[in-house]
């Protein structure tokens, strides 16, 4: 179900790219389009026919309570979406009282649908193959690639944790990247392409299928603090596993 509504996703994005669009604000920086509305609309008829019974709650404001809840992010990008950067996808994952069980992103550029199911495993299915996805290997800073993720907030504390994180893993790492899309972010870590993630600001439709994605791909989650990730974080650090003690700590240094 969760890889047939992302798919649903990534087909609505894709037909709408480059398109003109009616953008609205949801604050400063926080944009929103009518294909983000369109596309959630697409997802929530797919959960609506497959899973009755289960609640939703999604970024663009559909929600319903249930034994369960999907958690949606139709459009994880929107603002690389609206100025016709290729880097944006469709994100959704289950959760049963807190814990996430099953999640799936789907990138419509590259023909790649990152999946996961808790104690199961996770993989990435691109041309009519499926991989088992597993965390990078690497334990030395200087041999890794690192994300972040910065809130809409540019004035809060949050943003200024991650910017003084980007500014000491671009000086000790082989790269840093700031992408737009936390959902793919994240997946990349549990597919071995990041080292690790960190960002402030994120809901938990942003994050939740990539966090299920790392765990099961044998890497590490926790909040900004160091402690238990959960659904109403602000923040969360994504790594490899060997290099999440030393992440943690440079974020904790402020």
């Amino acid at each position: 179900v969760a890889a047939a509504a992302a798919k649903a996703g990534a087909k609505a994005i894709h037909a709408g790219f480059g398109n003109p669009q009616q953008v609205e604000l949801k604050g400063p920086v926080d944009l929103v389009t009518e294909t983000d509305r369109a596309t959630e609309a697409i997802v929530i008829e797919v959960l609506e026919r497959e899973r009755p019974q289960d609640g939703i709650r999604a970024e663009e404001g559909t929600e319903r309570s249930g034994s369960r809840t999907w958690v949606v992010d139709p459009i994880d990008g929107t603002t690389n979406f609206v100025h016709a950067v290729p880097h944006c996808c469709s994100t959704l994952a289950l959760l049963d009282e807190g814990e996430i069980i099953a999640g799936a992103t789907a990138n419509p550029f590259t023909d790649e649908l990152f999946l996961a199911a808790r104690g199961e495993g996770a993989w990435l299915e691109s041309g009519g193959l499926r991989r088992k996805l597993s965390v990078s290997r690497n334990t030395e800073f200087v041999n890794g690639m690192f994300v972040t993720g910065f809130p809409y907030n540019r004035e809060g504390a949050g943003y200024q944790q991650i910017a003084s994180t980007w500014d000491k893993l671009s000086s000790i790492s082989r790269a840093t990247r700031r992408t737009g899309s936390a959902a793919l972010d994240i997946a990349y870590v549990a597919a071995g392409r990041y080292d690790g993630y960190v960002v402030s600001g994120a809901k938990v439709w942003d994050v939740a299928a990539g966090i299920l994605m790392v765990v099961e791909a044998g890497g590490c989650i926790c909040d900004l603090a160091g402690g238990v990730w959960g659904a109403d974080s602000t923040g969360c650090i994504a790594s490899n596993g060997m290099l999440h003690d030393s992440l943690l700590e440079l974020v904790l240094e402020g």
